[in-house]
């Protein structure tokens, strides 16, 4: 697919001008023209950044409903209106839609944090053909700070698949009737030099030691779980929890690889509560899943047989508010006070962290780049010896492989090139997502076939066979899952994504390591 094009407008002239121009005299179709208020969502490890992806909220000026746009590489992945007329703080706010459930997928459970807002002026326009056939989108964006400082007006050109051709004569008469110059700066980052916005801090630097940085992601991540626990105890919103375990996994996978650089008797302990905390969890997560995911594969049932469902809907709620009464008494323990008190006491503790390892006072990038470097060799080889034949524990035990390196390489994003970065975290999500698809389908089947055995008694069996078929279709879904991963897996074992390794600890500016 070709790459979106994009101009600073640099004609004479104000946009309603500009935009005439090439409404009037190009001929492109206005296809929207809105004036609003726009910021820029990211989470705190910029994971979309990562992904060369963004998130806008835009508020209309005057009447309107507030809405989202999603976007990679410039292309619209999906624009929708939002749930509320508020910032969305999660995936818990976002739209319920496709797109949107992919984006909640990336962010993992993580918050979002407001980025740059302007006051923005944006035009849609398309080019027909002659059988009146979008052959390219236009964007045609002029914006200002909300101090009233006006930014360069930019135009972007979006091919469409196929279209090539025709956008390029496009692109030549549009290049011709306005004035233009290539950019590679899009209005995100040209808002960000303005008003001296950036990605949120993290507290991460490459000069840091170890045990300093180990430290500091410890604590953003507790304070996900402080934020999400008043939710994992209503059991209202399943993202909360959601939330809540991907933190818990994040910390064990800090813990695993914090060999000699967090006190060894601290991290065998903590790494021992944390395992059961993410086991005590784990039922009610379980449950949301079933809940969450069972319309969607009724819906894959002949209509006659969604309908003898419905019984079995009662069975899964009933079973949810059990594992949710269980979690909660766990959650409230002494147990969980003690062990939440001890940590929270720890991370505090500045002689706990002070010649705590053998590695505690090592530059942090030499460091984590060492525990990449050994996650990825280890996902690699363990992944080249997967079979057709290779039982489903294999390909399991190989999922969680593959989160611990992009635990890993997200938790210590910030220090990381960027663009090498992005490089690796892109297969490797695609990787997770094949092996996420496979596990959860043999998780999710056997848990639905045990909690049939609830209806057994009943003289309607008509539930039951129903049951059969929506256990039938996530056996179809596995096995595409599985089909499907030699083509991921190769993607992830790419010469590219190994030269991405390797420029991890570089600079864009200079390209030389850093040090």
């Amino acid at each position: 697919m070709s790459k979106v094009r994009r101009y600073e407008v640099t004609a004479a002239g104000d946009f309603a001008s500009v935009l005439a121009v090439l409404t009037d005299h190009v001929g492109l179709q206005l296809v929207s023209l809105e004036e609003v208020e726009r910021s820029w969502l990211d989470t705190a490890a910029g994971t979309l950044a990562q992904t060369d992806s963004t998130l806008e909220f835009r508020t209309p000026k005057g009447e309107g409903t507030a809405s989202l746009t999603w976007a990679t590489e410039g292309r619209v992945l999906v624009h929708d209106n939002c749930v509320a007329a508020s910032v969305p703080a999660g995936a818990g706010d976002l739209p319920e839609t496709a797109a949107f459930t992919r984006l909640a997928r990336l962010i993992d459970g993580e918050s979002f944090v407001l980025g740059p807002t302007v006051n923005s002026q944006i035009a849609v326009l398309a080019c027909l053909d002659d059988e009146d056939k979008t052959t390219a989108r236009f964007v045609f964006d002029r914006s200002e700070t909300l101090e009233g400082t006006a930014l360069p007006m930019l135009l972007e050109i979006v091919p469409l698949r196929g279209y090539d051709a025709e956008a390029a004569a496009i692109e030549k008469l549009v290049r011709r009737s306005v004035a233009l110059s290539e950019s590679a700066t899009p209005m995100k980052a040209r808002v960000g030099n303005a008003t001296g916005t950036r990605a949120p801090s993290t507290g991460l630097a490459p000069e840091l030691s170890a045990a300093s940085a180990w430290r500091v992601v410890l604590q953003q991540l507790t304070k996900s779980i402080t934020d999400s626990f008043s939710g994992v105890l209503s059991g209202d919103d399943p993202e909360d929890l959601h939330a809540f375990r991907v933190a818990v996994r994040r910390i064990r996978t800090l813990l695993q690889d914090g060999g000699e650089v967090i006190d060894p008797e601290s991290r065998d302990r903590f790494r021992h509560e944390y395992r059961w905390l993410g086991d005590i969890t784990t039922p009610t997560r379980d449950a949301d899943v079933h809940l969450l995911e069972f319309p969607g594969l009724a819906a894959s049932l002949p209509q006659a047989r969604r309908e003898d469902l419905a019984p079995f809907n009662e069975v899964l709620i009933h079973h949810r508010n059990e594992c949710l009464s269980s979690m909660v008494t766990d959650l409230r323990s002494i147990r969980r006070a003690e062990f939440g008190s001890a940590w929270l006491e720890f991370l505090s503790d500045d002689d706990a962290w002070t010649g705590c390892g053998e590695l505690s006072d090592e530059p942090v990038l030499r460091v984590v780049i060492r525990r990449v470097e050994k996650a990825h060799r280890e996902l690699v080889k363990n992944g080249g010896k997967i079979t057709k034949k290779s039982p489903a524990i294999a390909l399991h035990e190989l999922r969680k492989e593959g989160k611990r390196l992009r635990y890993l390489l997200e938790c210590f994003g910030p220090l990381f090139n960027e663009e090498a970065l992005a490089t690796i975290l892109r297969p490797l999500r695609d990787l997770q997502d094949v092996l996420g698809e496979f596990q959860d389908t043999e998780v999710q089947g056997e848990a639905l076939l045990e909690l049939a055995g609830e209806l057994a008694t009943t003289d309607d069996h008509s539930a039951l066979v129903a049951i059969g078929g929506v256990v039938e279709q996530l056996g179809v879904r596995g096995s595409t899952a599985r089909n499907e991963f030699s083509k991921v897996f190769g993607r992830f074992d790419d010469r590219k994504v190994q030269r991405a390794l390797n420029r991890l600890e570089t600079t864009k500016s200079s390209g030389k390591k850093k040090r």
